[in-house]
């Protein structure tokens, strides 16, 4: 089942690896809509609210900073966020399943211990099958596509036992 159809015709390269996977998200899900009226030129450079962070200064981007940002100059746009608890893991899998079933692209945190680095990813779920979803990890700066197969049980794993990763977002309205 494609939980996020044609998803490659959207998909945009993250300009700033190390703080922009939500704005980029949200870039991918706003193509998919066909939003009209936003700039995807700068769509990135205006929503990346750490890209001129100093290394020593707080953390900003979060679902709904950025999505407040974005709905500040596109008054239209919503996008929304559920946050699980340590422990929901399953009411989260359970949650981007219905989001799928639904025709609603996801973004999905999801915490980066497991995989040897430190904090947390943000990436769409671009498709699922009946014990795996299929995430978009990245688009190299040549256009390829960086897919990672994660077995649902290891998702609900990730979120209950490791620090971060515990929202998904969506696009409410545009």
């Amino acid at each position: 089942m494609s939980a996020f159809p044609d998803w490659q015709k959207y998909a945009v390269i993250q300009r700033r690896p190390e703080t922009g996977c939500i704005p980029t998200g949200y870039e991918m899900i706003l193509r998919a809509a066909d939003a009209q009226g936003i700039d995807f030129a700068t769509f990135q450079d205006d929503f990346d609210l750490e890209k001129d962070r100093p290394p020593d200064a707080p953390r900003v981007n979060h679902f709904g900073s950025v999505a407040e940002a974005v709905k500040a100059k596109y008054p239209s746009v919503v996008f929304a966020y559920r946050s699980f608890a340590k422990g929901k893991g399953i009411e989260k899998l359970a949650f981007i399943e219905q989001q799928i079933a639904s025709c609603r692209p996801v973004l999905v945190s999801l915490a980066l211990a497991p995989f040897g680095c430190g904090g947390w990813h943000i990436v769409p779920v671009v498709d699922t099958e009946d014990d795996t979803l299929v995430l978009l990890w990245s688009v190299s700066p040549t256009g390829e596509y960086e897919l990672k197969s994660l077995p649902k049980a290891e998702l609900v794993c990730i979120h209950d036992n490791y620090p971060g990763g515990e929202e998904v977002a969506f696009l409410e309205r545009c």
